[in-house]
């Protein structure tokens, strides 16, 4: 009987069917058990149009260039060809491209339309479920507030004084994309601008005030991505084995986050 590290290698390391179309899929956990499911996507209507928040369904993908990239940055994705390999697959986690008839047969849920908002400038979308509650608050606490001006070395990011040196500057918490355009209140939408700049922003919404962000540190290296991907796999598997074992409730909620086509 082929043991399941076998199976798990033959799936990591076979090509794509070329006749076939696949999705890409992902599934990682949480340290709090929280599974989360991804997949690329594409925009198929609006949950909410005021608030931006889109309807986004899976999308098939160029599995052989998909492959190649995971396999580039050092993260193993599986090929996913038949039911058996899926149920390897949910025991596994991680990334998989799914043959599209096995998926639409298996794993319907995370091929539907979820409500997703856009969280970086340029479209890497999550599913509402799956962000904390108070990014859809319209002002950032008081901490998150300090939080973003600490991070901005309390000074306004465009003209680069602060309070500490000239009495006259007032220091605001402003979303770059607005909230009137869909921007959500979580730190990497926020920036410190003082009242001056603030009040002569032309247009409202400038792209290149994320590049400023980007400039103080918080950008996330390639292999900060790649550890963050490895911890999400490796909770999901002692997630799934808690469940199989009994000690985690099967019942809790998927959440779902779907990265742009």
């Amino acid at each position: 009987m082929e043991t399941f590290e076998a199976k798990i290698i033959e799936i990591a390391t076979k090509q794509p069917n070329p006749e076939a179309e696949y999705y890409s899929i992902t599934f990682t956990a949480n340290s709090s058990g929280e599974v989360f499911s991804s997949c690329y996507s594409h925009f198929v209507g609006w949950e909410n149009l005021d608030r931006r928040i889109e309807l986004r369904a899976a999308s098939l993908v160029k599995a052989n260039r998909m492959l190649s990239f995971y396999r580039s940055i050092g993260e193993i994705c599986l090929v996913i060809d038949s039911l058996e390999d899926v149920a390897i697959f949910l025991l596994f986690g991680g990334h998989g491209l799914v043959e599209k008839t096995v998926a639409e047969n298996a794993l319907p849920d995370q091929l539907k339309p979820q409500p997703c908002v856009a969280t970086t400038p340029f479209g890497r979308f999550k599913h509402t479920l799956s962000l904390p509650k108070e990014v859809f608050n319209r002002a950032p606490s008081p901490k998150q507030r300090m939080r973003v001006m600490q991070r901005d070395d309390f000074r306004c990011r465009v003209c680069g004084r602060r309070s500490a040196d000239y009495v006259d500057v007032e220091l605001h918490i402003h979303h770059i994309r607005p909230w009137a355009q869909g921007g959500i209140t979580q730190d990497e939408n926020l920036i410190t601008l003082c009242h001056t700049c603030h009040k002569g922003l032309d247009p409202h919404y400038n792209l290149k005030l994320f590049d400023l962000i980007s400039s103080t540190g918080i950008q996330v290296t390639a292999e900060q991505l790649s550890e963050q991907y490895w911890q999400g796999v490796r909770q999901y598997q002692e997630t799934i084995t808690k469940i199989l074992s009994g000690e985690a409730d099967v019942g809790k909620k998927t959440k779902q986050r779907k990265k742009a086509k």
